[in-house]
């Protein structure tokens, strides 16, 4: 697994470069979504897969012309329509490679990373225990440091607001159960968070 996680982390560096704010983005994502994996007790090779995963889940982004991506303001329904594409494509891009492939394997959560727990999500509209469980334990960690980073349209929220709307969001965006995974390894953020945009709420 040693040559894959080289593999996965270059082309998860290879997607972030595109945007100098999201420099760890993948990274970051890699890193909580094995945190999580361990919390909800996989074992080690189920937790490298969501981890390789993490790496990997925006790799289909490749696709989405810089246009979109580093648009300022919303997007149009004509340019969301590209932007949901990407799970699906980044699955196309990863399948060819036999360790990325099969069921409950890396390109099925990065195909899922972007479904709801209530069925809202795309692009195939899954739900509940239907998702695939890496794409449910990426899904939170790719929700919350996008939540904490700095993005064209918005600054980035502190890690105490994103880990309240990670909570808020239990049931119907996210798993309960990962949420509760999520806040098991809460004082782990904080750190990993350090050197990127998420940082603690100032006081009042």
């Amino acid at each position: 697994m040693d040559t894959a996680h080289q593999l996965a982390e270059s082309l998860g560096r290879a997607v972030d470069a595109r945007d100098r704010r999201l420099s760890r983005h993948s990274e970051l994502v890699a890193e909580i979504a094995g945190l999580l994996a361990r919390a909800h007790g996989l074992t080690a090779r189920q937790a490298e897969l969501v981890h390789l995963a993490g790496h990997l889940h925006d790799i289909g982004k490749i696709g989405v012309p810089d246009a979109i991506l580093h648009k300022p303001g919303p997007l149009s329904p004509e340019e969301w329509t590209l932007v949901r594409e990407h799970p699906r494509l980044g699955a196309d891009i990863l399948c060819p490679v036999r360790v990325f492939r099969g069921p409950y394997s890396v390109c099925e959560i990065v195909l899922s990373h972007h479904e709801r727990f209530d069925g809202g999500g795309y692009p195939r509209g899954l739900a509940g225990q239907g998702i695939p469980l890496g794409a449910r334990l990426v899904s939170v960690a790719d929700a919350f440091c996008a939540m904490t980073e700095d993005r064209p349209y918005r600054q980035g929220m502190c890690v105490e607001d994103a880990m309240l709307e990670i909570v808020n969001s239990s049931g119907t965006m996210f798993d309960p159960c990962v949420v509760k995974d999520f806040l098991r390894i809460r004082l782990s953020l904080p750190g990993l968070l350090l050197g990127g945009s998420g940082l603690s709420c100032p006081l009042p």
